[in-house]
């Protein structure tokens, strides 16, 4: 064997929605599969794993948030909502600082690891620190080190956040720390870009259509590379929609649509609240939905039109948010229940307009494989390649011993996992190294400690 690469050999892998039996698999050096083979021995010196499937990217993650985990969930006045819940997500938003963000990072992402993803979208618009709010990277700088720390591949999202509203220019004492004019923005993601590492990339992002201008977002586009990813928040609240009617007298996804060149590089985070014709340009425009149903539930933001969407050949990922639930396979299974919830009827993923199917829809296979390739690709602006030669060798080793999925057939292992066992995971393996085993992120007792650092800060600062 080649000092350069090293073999793995699975029991069964996941590829394109086939199980290939038995696949001897050769990484290189960098991580990236060299060659598969299925149906062969395992040799002297391979590493012999279980069922392995695709590893997921987070799309869409807010990590200061993940401090707010389970603080949120009280109601001080009749009436509890989104807007209520952001002025307490202002308060630590203005207080945490960069080496709070530092520990509690190392922790969330170590904790996204263990739960299956290996790469995150990190929507950041904590901008200023230090005294008079002067310092314009420091935040991000702690996000990168956290990143780095860990080994979770990261791209970074700086957000622009210039107004508080459709008709207000300025932005509210609370949203300080979230504002940089344009010139300011492109100076920091220049600055930026010369301090990432290994799997580390930027991205373009715009907090909102209420946030940001139609001319904030085409000086910004006409400067940054063409390749880098596009995200921006979107109709993810009713009166969000309304004010946008109200100020541009459009529908935001509508008026998204029709003033830029929204495509493939583009992920419209949520877009909950889309009328049919929304619905369907979204589908065509080659743009990933970044759906993050646990988040939209705890905050009661609504519910997304998925049979449609699907319909039209929509493509979408999943994210963790506000980060109340750290795993992937969750995730899927809230989209899934929220959509049966909402029409009355099971198996709403894949669903077909063929009455009847060739083959069973398995709502497992429909979530997770789309799903994951819609991560990646809002995690890079463009779809990963068919096929498994080339790819980075990003895998999640399900738990055959778990008894729900060792006697799962072979067409229900995804089903089994996600809506029966969505913590049975033994392994998971990022570039062809084991990051977390049993649940456990490696060296799992460092990042408990940076953990406790950032809680126990914020805690006696009365921050959460």
């Amino acid at each position: 064997m080649s000092r350069s690469q090293r073999f793995f050999h699975a029991a069964a892998l996941q590829v394109d929605g086939h199980w290939l039996p038995n696949a001897r698999v050769a990484v290189d050096n960098q991580g990236r599969v060299i060659s598969v083979h299925a149906n062969q021995p395992p040799h002297v010196g391979d590493i012999r794993c279980g069922w392995l499937i695709p590893a997921m990217a987070n799309a869409h993650c807010h990590v200061f948030q993940r401090a707010m985990a389970g603080q949120a969930e009280f109601r001080l006045g009749e009436h509890d909502d989104f807007w209520s819940w952001r002025e307490r997500m202002y308060a630590l938003a203005n207080g945490i600082t960069p080496d709070e963000l530092y520990d509690l990072a190392c922790w969330a992402y170590a904790d996204m690891l263990a739960h299956g993803y290996v790469h995150v979208c990190e929507f950041h618009y904590l901008h200023r620190s230090g005294p008079h709010n002067r310092d314009t990277t420091a935040m991000a700088e702690a996000v990168l080190a956290a990143a780095q720390a860990t080994g979770i591949g990261l791209t970074l999202l700086p957000a622009l956040y210039r107004r508080s509203g459709f008709c207000d220019d300025s932005l509210s004492p609370a949203q300080q720390r979230f504002g940089l004019s344009v010139r300011e923005y492109l100076a920091m993601l220049d600055y930026l870009q010369g301090r990432l590492r290994g799997n580390q990339r930027l991205g373009v992002c715009f907090h909102s259509l209420r946030a940001v201008s139609l001319g904030d977002m085409q000086a910004v586009l006409s400067t940054v590379p063409e390749d880098w990813p596009v995200h921006v928040h979107i109709a993810e609240q009713v009166a969000e929609v309304r004010q946008c009617q109200q100020a541009l007298g459009q529908r935001p996804v509508e008026w998204l649509l029709q003033h830029l060149p929204v495509d493939h590089r583009w992920s419209l985070i949520h877009a909950t609240h889309m009328n049919t014709m929304e619905t369907r340009a979204l589908a065509a425009s080659g743009a990933v939905a970044v759906l993050c149903p646990s988040t939209e539930a705890n905050l009661g933001d609504g519910v997304f039109p998925f049979p449609e969407y699907q319909a039209a050949g929509g493509r979408y990922a999943v994210g963790s948010d506000s980060n109340v639930t750290l795993n992937p396979a969750c995730e899927c299974q809230w989209l899934e229940y929220g959509q049966r919830l909402q029409h009355q009827r099971r198996v709403v993923a894949g669903e077909t307009t063929d009455i009847r199917p060739a083959k069973a829809i398995h709502a497992g296979d429909a979530l997770w494989l789309t799903a994951m390739r819609g991560g990646w690709q809002a995690s890079c602006g463009h779809a990963p390649a068919e096929g498994l030669v080339g790819q980075v060798a990003h895998w999640l080793e399900l738990d055959d011993d778990k008894l729900l999925l060792k006697y799962a057939s072979e067409a229900q292992r995804l089903d089994a996992f996600m809506f029966a066992a969505p913590d049975a995971i033994k392994r998971v393996w990022q570039a062809g190294r084991c990051v977390a085993e049993a649940g456990r992120p490696v060296a799992v007792e460092t990042w408990r400690r940076h953990g406790l650092s950032a809680f126990s800060s914020l805690k006696k600062r009365q921050l959460i």
